[in-house]
């Protein structure tokens, strides 16, 4: 595995770690401009912690993972949620930040199946 593309994959996987535990320490932070007044309900909260343990594990796998062929099965577990992220977000209801919410979420799905490809 090139080395760049080694650290590119470590690197993300770390962001994702971080991104996790944000949302399971703050999901309100998380969930206010994604889905808008609702964000503070239990219910949305319930919602984002699980988003934020999924990324956590998602994150911590990759740092973890031994191989080339490994990481690279952890990227495209990765990138195959951000998509299903963008899908949701895409279907529900509109908020202030969507579209912000909606480039993330297809930068990030993009970005691991390049990372993905590369190692």
């Amino acid at each position: 595995m090139a080395a760049n593309a080694h650290q590119a994959a470590r690197i993300m996987a770390a962001g994702r770690v971080l991104i996790g535990a944000t949302m399971l320490a703050a999901p309100d932070l998380v969930a206010a401009p994604w889905v808008g007044e609702d964000a503070r309900t239990p219910g949305a909260r319930v919602i984002v912690r699980a988003l934020g343990a999924r990324d956590a594990v998602l994150g911590a796998g990759t740092l973890a993972a031994g191989d080339r062929a490994e990481v690279r099965r952890w990227l495209i577990a990765s990138s195959a949620s951000d998509a299903a992220d963008f899908v949701a977000t895409l279907a529900g209801p509109r908020s202030p930040a969507r579209a912000a919410v909606l480039a993330v979420a297809a930068a990030a799905t993009v970005t691991g199946l390049a990372a993905a490809a590369s190692v």
